[in-house]
């Protein structure tokens, strides 16, 4: 059965700030005929959701505008974006508008949505922009960010008992990860965590 724009945001507007799942954050919506605007305190970016037929189309506005950039500069973004998109298999990036801003959007049949895909839609969303701001080195731009969602996210999968094996093999399936990079987050996460708590151990 077909999911309903109002039941897809019905789950997205109540929730927990404490939630590693972003389907679970309460997200103040803005809501107009055939799209939406989600936005969160702890989230850098506003995601915005558009509803076309049997689809939803979520994406991101990272705010590199490539119109304006020299011919050089928009070449390496563009080949950056290109290698990412043959990385990832939900998520591709693209450019939007006149000012050719790079965008970040997945793509979800609503034909028997669930609540799960939703959000695996999201955090895999979201795990783009931190695999762009690695590739295009913007961490001092983004970092701050990108990476709390993240951090909050693995966290979250510690304290429900995954196993560092069970995370990264989550990081690397369904975000888009390599294995390298997927295990340098759990290296941090973890080993922040240790040093706070020397006597509990993960995984």
């Amino acid at each position: 059965m077909t999911v309903t724009q109002q039941e897809v945001l019905s789950w997205l507007s109540g929730g927990d700030e404490k939630s590693g799942n972003l389907v679970d954050v309460p997200w103040k919506i803005q809501q107009f005929q055939k799209y939406a605007i989600l936005e969160n305190d702890k989230v850098p970016f506003s995601v915005y959701l558009i509803f076309e037929n049997d689809i939803m189309r979520i994406f991101l506005k990272t705010g590199i505008e490539t119109a304006v950039l020299e011919n050089q500069d928009r070449l390496s973004i563009y080949r950056t974006l290109l290698l990412l998109n043959r990385q990832l298999d939900l998520v591709k990036f693209m450019l939007d508008g006149m000012n050719e801003e790079v965008v970040s959007r997945v793509d979800l049949e609503l034909d028997a949505l669930s609540k799960n895909e939703l959000n695996v839609g999201l955090s895999t969303l979201l795990s783009s922009l931190y695999l762009m701001v690695k590739a295009l080195k913007l961490e001092d731009e983004f970092q701050a960010g990108v990476v709390e969602r993240m951090v909050l996210m693995v966290k979250d999968m510690l304290k429900q008992g995954k196993s560092t094996d069970e995370i990264k093999e989550y990081l690397t399936e369904k975000m888009g990860l390599t294995a390298d990079q997927a295990q340098s987050v759990i290296d941090q996460i973890v080993g922040s965590q240790e040093k706070k708590m020397p006597g509990e151990m993960y995984g």
